[in-house]
C-alpha cells in the first residue's frame, strides 16, 4: 500500500505543479512584450475579444453605447466599421497593460495596419493622448479636414461624454 500511495501522491503533486504554472495572460503582469493572436470578435468600436479574452485598444476612443449624431448611431458605425476591418483575418495585439475592467490593454493589427490608424483615419475614433502621447494625432486632423466618418455628422456637444482629450 505505501508504494501505491507513494505513486498517487507523486502524480497528484505533479498535475498540482503543471496547473499552478499554467497560469493564464491576465493572471501575469505585462510587460509589453505578451502577445495575442487569432480571429477577433468586435465588442465595440474601441474593444475586441480573442479567444475569450476582453482588449481594450489602446490610445483611441470611439462614442459609447447609445451615442448618436442626428439619426446615425455612431456607436453602431464605429463598431461595424472595425468588423468591416478585421473581417475574419488573424489580428495580433501586443499587450501593455491590464485596465480597471480587468480587461488586457493592447495595439492590435491587421495585415500590419494598426487598428488605431485605420479608425481614427477613418472617422470613427479619435486620438487619447493620454493613453496615446499623440500617436493618433496626425490621423484625427486628416479625418477632421476630410470630413470623415463622424467628422462628416452633425454630433452633440457631449458626444464624447466627460472624457478629455487634451
Amino acid at each position: 500500500m505505501t508504494n501505491r500511495s507513494g505513486v498517487l501522491i507523486s502524480v497528484f503533486l505533479a498535475a498540482l505543479l503543471t496547473a499552478c504554472s499554467a497560469q493564464s495572460e491576465t493572471d501575469r503582469p505585462h510587460t509589453g512584450t505578451d502577445t495575442i493572436a487569432g480571429v477577433a470578435s468586435v465588442v465595440d468600436g474601441d474593444t475586441i475579444e480573442i479567444h475569450g479574452q476582453r482588449i481594450r485598444l489602446s490610445g483611441y476612443d470611439t462614442p459609447e453605447r447609445g451615442a448618436r449624431c442626428g439619426s446615425v448611431n455612431v456607436y453602431q458605425k464605429a463598431a461595424l466599421a472595425l468588423s468591416d476591418f478585421m473581417g475574419k483575418r488573424t489580428v495580433t495585439c501586443t499587450v501593455t497593460d491590464t485596465d480597471r475592467w480587468n480587461r488586457l490593454v493592447a495595439t492590435c493589427s491587421v495585415g500590419g495596419t494598426d487598428l488605431g490608424d485605420h479608425m481614427v483615419q477613418e472617422g470613427w475614433g479619435r486620438d487619447w493622448p493620454q493613453y496615446s502621447q499623440g500617436r493618433y494625432a496626425k490621423e484625427e486632423a486628416d479625418a477632421r479636414a476630410a470630413r470623415a466618418g463622424i467628422w462628416s455628422l452633425e454630433c452633440p456637444d457631449d458626444l464624447w461624454g466627460e472624457r478629455t482629450y487634451d
